[in-house]
């Protein structure tokens, strides 16, 4: 499965990508792009496209939406460990192994670029939003509590990381009337912020992704309590 990922789910889409991108650049007259160069824009399809495998809560959302279907809850419920740190610790066992290709290209950059700023950071802001990717998914497979199943919720969850996430493309690239939307929402933090930062490594940057991440994680992270809540109340199994 890892190599199927890294290979089909992360390459083709990485070639898709640079035949695009190659086109567009060789029609374009100097300038006319913003943001960024040639090898910058594969740079960042190679960053964004690692960073959708490693922020992934495909699998949360579905083990979650089967727990409540197939009423396995009780069995969890009675545990010491909470339900919300039991799939914590799944998600970042599953996470690890995708942990390896950012590596990879951080020490790249910081061996073949300017420093060792952009790729530490990005390192960093990628583990920090890791948790984030979690909250968010998390409070999405609460969903099934009231839905009948979650297919719905996962093609929303992957809508959201590939437009809004940047994944489709670059925040310099949106019209300004959604540039703010693109800016300052909660997926842009754990797909295409941690890439900005390798290219652009700044202290502005830094502090408006850590500033976001604080903000969102707060409020997602309290939704997620209240909603849990209502969600086991409404849960109902064999006993009632």
């Amino acid at each position: 499965m890892l190599i199927t990922d890294l290979v089909i789910a992360t390459g083709i889409p990485f070639f898709i990508q640079f035949a695009v991108w190659t086109f567009v650049y060789e029609g374009a007259r100097a300038g006319e792009l913003p943001g960024y160069s040639l090898d910058e824009m594969y740079l960042y399809y190679i960053c964004v496209l690692a960073l959708g495998r490693f922020n992934n809560a495909y699998d949360l959302v579905m083990d979650v939406s089967e727990h409540v279907r197939q009423g396995q809850l009780e069995s969890f419920f009675v545990k010491p460990l909470s339900y919300l740190s039991y799939h914590f610790y799944i998600f970042l066992g599953g996470a690890s192994l995708y942990f390896i290709p950012l590596v990879v290209i951080a020490v790249y950059m910081g061996f073949t670029g300017t420093g060792w700023v952009g790729p530490l950071g990005f390192l960093g802001l990628s583990v920090l939003n890791l948790v984030l990717c979690f909250i968010v998914g998390f409070l999405m497979s609460l969903a099934a509590f009231w839905l009948t199943k979650s297919d719905m919720i996962i093609s929303f969850q992957v809508v959201l990381s590939s437009v809004v996430g940047g994944t489709l493309l670059p925040l310099s690239y949106w019209p300004e009337t959604i540039k703010p939307f693109m800016q300052y929402n909660p997926f842009r933090l754990f797909i295409s912020g941690p890439a900005e930062f390798l290219l652009r490594p700044s202290m502005a940057l830094g502090v408006e992704l850590l500033l976001l991440f604080i903000v969102w994680f707060v409020l997602i992270y309290g939704a997620c309590s209240i909603f849990y809540k209502l969600a086991c109340v409404r849960y109902s199994s064999v006993g009632g």
